[in-house]
């Protein structure tokens, strides 16, 4: 039997970061897009930004940028170590460097295998400005 649903977040704020209501949504949609916004928020954080969690994040992407495009092999091993200690989830992810898309220093695509909800596909793009964003590219369910 699947599980899904809402994370915590949203079960108690209502909506999703992109202020989507959680009901408009079925409860394999609306794991795929708590999963979404949690990756992004950690992505979007910097490593000692909170005392009880300094690892939390990512570290200064200002470095991994100077060194581009021989860094990517270095950020990419963080996001994996990192997302699979905070966000119990995830069972498993592969991360693809891709061609940059314009207006992005570094662009990846993130297969990611829920533990109990299916396969998500996420466009991951670090923007000029210092943000990562995160699309749904594709949604598996897995089927019983």
């Amino acid at each position: 039997m699947t599980r899904g649903g809402p994370g915590l977040f949203e079960a108690v704020t209502g909506h999703f970061a992109n202020g989507a209501a959680v009901d408009d949504f079925d409860a394999a949609t609306q794991t795929f897009l708590s999963v979404q916004d949690n990756i992004q928020r950690i992505l979007n954080s910097r490593r000692y930004g909170l005392a009880h969690l300094p690892d939390y994040g990512l570290d200064d992407l200002s470095e991994i940028y100077r060194h581009l495009p021989s860094s990517a092999h270095k950020l990419r091993g963080a996001i994996e170590t990192t997302l699979l200690k905070y966000e119990p989830r995830l069972a498993s992810i592969e991360i693809d460097i891709e061609d940059t898309e314009p207006g992005m220093l570094l662009s990846f695509t993130m297969n990611c295998y829920l533990c109990q909800a299916g396969l998500v596909r996420f466009g991951t793009h670090f923007t000029l400005d210092g943000q990562t964003r995160l699309t749904m590219l594709k949604a598996d369910h897995d089927r019983d």
